[in-house]
């Protein structure tokens, strides 16, 4: 009896054991359940870059999403679903990583037009710097931002740093800290969070967890290493490419998202030639 008793505790020890994943979190969700999922950073009457995209083929890709029957989420809509395991059929999150001030004024007034919801994941140490071709939002036009219902601030980190290569103490400042910050500048809570590079392993996973998201945002699938895919989720990297060809490759993307092979989920957009 003595034997079966100490069985049953070593066998509950184990399944409860940190670092074997999420236990309480686990959830019948993959990969494919999620709606379409765009990144974008920057938006530009011409690109520098080849992860700017145009205000002309932004237009057109809104355009394209409106006349083809796809409805944006917000991100309390998305964690929400995401609660509830499915999500509406053709949805789709749009989202902006850094927080260039491009965005601010092109592609607000655009999504403003065609009542469409976005989330923004800004670096918390980036704010109103002004780095040739590239300023950011300030604060002001961050809290500005957020008081619009169709939008959402989220944190990218302090520094967008390789989240991987830090010390436990850097990661939780970086994931914890940005997230007090963003909540105490917007008023909001801060339910995401998209990683620097896409990057991410199981040490950054898990202090994610720890500082009470719900949800994080990659580039490319890295694998899971035992956690919910709710904390890594692949997004389409929206870049320079995606607007020509009339825009043959954001369509493919969009149609083909949950089926797409890993290699397309990449930041592989450099300077244009």
């Amino acid at each position: 009896m003595k034997t079966k008793m100490l069985l049953l505790i070593i066998t509950l020890w184990l399944f409860f054991l940190p670092g074997q994943g999420f236990c309480s979190e686990k959830s019948d969700l993959t990969r494919s359940d999620f709606p379409v999922i765009l990144m974008y950073h920057d938006i530009k009457p011409t690109e520098i870059n080849g992860f700017d995209v145009s205000t002309r083929d932004f237009c057109q890709q809104l355009d394209w999403l409106t006349a083809n029957g796809y409805q944006t989420l917000s991100m309390d809509e998305f964690t929400a679903d995401l609660k509830e395991g499915t999500f509406p059929a053709k949805s789709v999150l749009i989202t902006f990583d850094d927080g260039y001030e491009g965005v601010y004024t092109y592609a607000l007034p655009e999504l403003r037009r065609h009542n469409m919801k976005a989330s923004f994941f800004i670096i918390k140490n980036d704010i109103g710097t002004k780095l040739p071709g590239y300023p950011y939002m300030t604060e002001a036009q961050i809290k500005e931002i957020s008081r619009d219902p169709l939008f959402a601030i989220e944190p990218h980190t302090l520094s967008h740093p390789d989240l991987r290569q830090l010390s436990d103490e850097q990661l939780q400042a970086e994931i914890g800290e940005a997230k007090t910050f963003f909540e105490e500048l917007t008023g909001k809570p801060c339910k995401t969070m998209a990683f620097p590079y896409g990057y991410y392993d199981k040490r950054v996973l898990a202090a994610v967890q720890q500082s009470g998201y719900e949800a994080a945002f990659s580039v490319s699938d890295r694998g899971l290493f035992g956690y919910s895919p709710r904390f890594s989720i692949p997004r389409i990297y929206m870049g320079s490419m995606l607007g020509k060809n009339d825009m043959a490759l954001f369509i493919k993307f969009v149609q083909n998202y949950h089926t797409m092979p890993a290699e397309a989920f990449a930041e592989r957009f450099g300077p244009l030639q």
